[in-house]
């Protein structure tokens, strides 16, 4: 039988403060330890070298055991030319941009769970202003995600979709939406010009977003983009609250997990973001941040406009307690366990040799890859990033505020391998 929504958030609470009563009695009593302790040296001469020859402006990563808690590993490496009095640690907040999607895709699947909504249903459903979206097309008549062209012609072709987007479309990044990042000037320009992070509210990003064109027909491929921000949108409309809201009803307020918000706390300064770009790292200029054609989310307690893709700022702590309660602590009181199989067990999206997009907002890595098997990722534009090992029953972060090295991305891919080798060379022995 299905729960009301109060009995089932009493239950969610009762849950949540049974399963710290007992995590802490397990503690005091049991003395239960995780098996795994790592040589932090060879680890911290990694993440020591990529800051000091100047690739990243600092880097923090924590690795803790998912169940008890314990630290596993902690360093900070930071360039002291660019911060000589700052000091980071697992609460120093930061931008952590797409790592939002997971948290917006978690609370979806709670929705679907509390039957307000499926995944097959018609965003139009929701928001009837996409109803006649348009897609954009070339010369040879294809889409524009699916074009063969380099150089794109413009003004583009544009026609009516011939496809009905649903709500899963959302999740998986086949849904037609974009950021100002494409391979079409046209379409850059057109989203860029928008200034859509102006919009007051999600009911004038929703205006703005039904005017442009999709990049491709809805179901048609993979493409990255807005596409969690419009799920969110559709999470809105169909409960008439504010994405803000449910986050906190359903996840913050719901287990006390602090250190994620859509607004910067009081008397907090956020650390400027950096880039490598011209082949010298340097603090990043008003525009570089060209994910929407250079505006970026404001975190102002007075706005209204929540972005389900891109809009967060969080802590490393924070993180890691939500990936805790998602994979370790859940005990069905938030998602339940099938819900749980089916977002990162059934790899459904952008499959390559390196592993799989779950289409559920985390990466899996291959069962067979090189060192990082069977691994969720998760991570963000300006270089943050999440990952939980099920084998080991561990959560680690890896965070820097910098959206392009030196090489642009050769050596921000180096730098994680290099640490991930490492770490999985001592995991594995």
């Amino acid at each position: 039988m299905k729960i009301n929504m109060v009995e089932k958030y009493t239950f969610k609470f009762y849950i949540a403060v049974c399963t710290v009563c007992l995590s802490f009695f397990q503690s005091c009593n049991s003395g239960k330890k995780s098996k795994v302790n790592l040589d932090p040296d060879p680890l911290n001469q990694i993440l020591d070298n990529y800051v000091n020859d100047g690739t990243w402006p600092f880097l923090y990563s924590k690795i803790e055991d998912g169940f008890t808690g314990r630290v596993v590993y902690e360093h900070l490496a930071i360039n002291k030319e660019f911060f000589p009095n700052l000091f980071i640690d697992g609460n120093t907040w930061m931008r952590i941009w797409s790592m939002s999607k997971l948290i917006t895709i978690t609370i979806a699947m709670d929705l679907v769970e509390d039957g307000l909504i499926t995944l097959k249903d018609p965003v139009s459903n929701y928001i009837p202003e996409f109803t006649d979206l348009m897609v954009a097309i070339d010369k040879d008549g294809e889409s524009i995600a699916s074009s063969r062209l380099t150089n794109f012609d413009c003004p583009h072709n544009i026609i009516e979709s011939d496809s009905i987007m649903i709500i899963n479309h959302l999740l998986n990044h086949r849904a037609g939406f974009y950021y100002a990042l494409t391979p079409s000037k046209c379409l850059n320009f057109q989203i860029a010009s928008k200034k859509i992070l102006n919009s007051k509210n999600g009911e004038e990003l929703i205006e703005i977003l039904s005017s442009l064109p999709l990049i491709q027909q809805p179901g048609e491929s993979y493409f990255y983009g807005l596409n969690t921000t419009v799920l969110g949108l559709v999470l809105e409309r169909a409960t008439g609250k504010s994405l803000n809201d449910l986050f906190k009803e359903r996840i913050g307020d719901a287990y006390g997990i602090k250190g994620l918000s859509y607004v910067k706390p009081n008397d907090i300064k956020l650390i400027p973001g950096y880039t490598g770009r011209d082949g010298v790292l340097r603090e990043v200029r008003d525009g570089e941040l060209d994910i929407f054609g250079g505006d970026v989310p404001r975190y102002y307690p007075e706005d209204k406009l929540f972005l389900g893709g891109e809009g967060m700022l969080g802590t490393a702590n924070g993180y890691i307690e939500f990936m805790r309660y998602l994979f370790f602590k859940n005990q069905d009181s938030f998602l339940n366990k099938n819900t749980i199989k089916m977002m990162f067990s059934e790899p459904n999206v952008e499959k390559n040799d390196y592993g799989y997009n779950t289409g559920f907002g985390m990466y899996l890595t291959s069962k067979t890859h090189e060192y990082e098997k069977d691994i969720l990722r998760v991570g963000g534009y300006e270089k943050t990033g999440s990952w939980v090992d099920r084998k080991n029953n561990l959560i680690g972060v890896l965070f820097s505020q910098a959206n392009e090295t030196r090489d642009k991305e050769g050596l921000a891919n180096r730098m994680e391998q290099d640490f991930k080798k490492e770490l999985y060379r001592q995991l594995n022995k």
